[in-house]
């Protein structure tokens, strides 16, 4: 069986070069039997749930107020009644949504369409395995990175592999990220959004998007664990979709300067930490710690039990901006860790205008069409690959060929069916 081999992190950042074994292009025999083996087992799943789709169980949207009451931000007349029964709850900062913050400044915009559609036809309620994963592929170049993320992290194991993608898509559904992406910051805290814990600043060496997590800026007293939940979910499948124009990976930096007690969470720690490790294996080349804080000897003791060998393999204590340089060019950091970036934020609400293409009724059903088109295409080459029954070059060709339709449809369809990022707005 072929096994994953240990990863040297400062070596791949010290040659200047990401990792390529095991990625698409640079399979050996062995490893390209197993990504078979396991697509096979996807077909199969896909042919045998088609007719049990999954129920959305944990919505992370509906705990807005507006949600909790089954009130459409299409009905002004409700809403409004609502926020005025609701003034001195939405005002309190632990409550707060970006979405309460612009009503009561007066901006009465529906920023999103008050409908949420699924793709593929399936109901607000539930989703369909195959149209589920189909959606959370799309913020790779090719559906074989996706699957390979999870191959890679489960030490080339068939079973251990299909196992995560299965319990990885079936939470997706249950917690309906899909719906969460398509609400966009409009259902997160609002105090959140406003001090920039987590932001997009600069690449690293490798060229990956560098997201640095500002933990001082974390208060659990200021937010309920609801909302608290909700962020770790975006945050990270954000960070995971903007990745994906610049190879498909992304470096974290939890910057620990000035935490205090008041930071700590363990709770929501270990929220982030599994969400990493079932939902987005891999996506992130390397994890780094930028420790100056005596309080951190302690937390760190309590967390690292929790990473499993992929993920604790490349996480790195940093405690000077010289090691950090190791894996940032100075001109990246930003000024408040020692670097040379004057990176200021601030935070810009969405728009209507921003999310154009939500309220497109017939481009959406346009790229929906060629997207559902190229996932079939790709199906049918992935079987004639795994039967084997033309010259293995040509299936290679017309597969690499489908991938490349896919990748292309997938970035069509995608601002039809997510509300514009922070990052894409300023």
């Amino acid at each position: 069986m072929t096994t994953s081999e240990p990863i040297d992190i400062h070596a791949h950042y010290k040659k200047g070069d990401k990792q390529t074994s095991g990625t698409v292009g640079y399979l050996d025999a062995g490893q390209d039997q197993v990504l078979k083996e396991v697509w096979i087992k996807l077909l199969a799943h896909f042919e045998n749930t088609k007719d049990t789709p999954i129920k959305v169980e944990k919505s992370l949207v509906k705990n807005s107020g507006l949600a909790k009451a089954g009130i459409s931000t299409s009905d002004t007349e409700a809403v409004e009644k609502w926020y005025t029964d609701n003034t001195d709850e939405v005002k309190e900062i632990k409550n707060q949504l970006v979405c309460d913050k612009l009503y009561l400044d007066g901006n009465r915009d529906i920023i999103v369409p008050s409908t949420f559609k699924p793709l593929f036809g399936d109901s607000a309620d539930t989703r369909t395995f195959s149209n589920a994963f189909w959606q959370a592929t799309m913020r790779f170049h090719s559906p074989d990175s996706y699957v390979l993320k999870f191959v890679r992290a489960s030490g080339w194991d068939t079973d251990k592999a299909f196992a995560r993608i299965r319990s990885s898509i079936e939470r997706r559904i249950t917690q309906e990220i899909d719906r969460l992406m398509w609400e966009g910051d409009t259902t997160q805290h609002n105090g959140v959004t406003q001090n920039g814990m987590c932001l997009h600043v600069g690449n690293d060496r490798l060229g990956s998007p560098v997201f640095i997590v500002t933990v001082r800026q974390n208060s659990p007293k200021l937010r309920s664990e609801a909302n608290a939940e909700k962020l770790a979910a975006y945050a990270l499948e954000k960070a995971a979709q903007l990745s994906r124009k610049y190879g498909e990976e992304a470096l974290i930096v939890y910057d620990f300067a000035g935490f205090k007690l008041e930071n700590v969470d363990l709770g929501f720690t270990k929220l982030i930490v599994t969400t990493l490790q079932e939902l987005y294996p891999l996506t992130f080349t390397a994890t780094l710690l930028f420790v100056n804080s005596w309080l951190f000897s302690g937390f760190w003791r309590a967390i690292r039990g929790w990473l499993d060998p992929a993920i604790a393999q490349r996480t790195v204590v940093v405690k000077d901006v010289q090691t950090l340089e190791n894996f940032v060019d100075r001109s990246q950091i930003p000024v408040e860790m020692g670097g040379q970036n004057k990176y200021e934020y601030s935070y810009v609400y969405p728009t209507k205008e921003g999310n154009a293409k939500m309220f497109d009724t017939e481009g959406r059903q346009a790229a929906e069409a060629e997207f559902a088109a190229a996932v079939s295409a790709f199906v049918e080459q992935t079987k004639s690959w795994i039967d084997g029954s033309g010259p293995a070059t040509h299936d290679a060709k017309l597969r690499s060929q489908a991938a490349a339709a896919f990748d292309t449809a997938s970035a069509n369809l995608d601002p039809f069916i997510r509300a514009q990022f922070y990052d894409e707005r300023v």
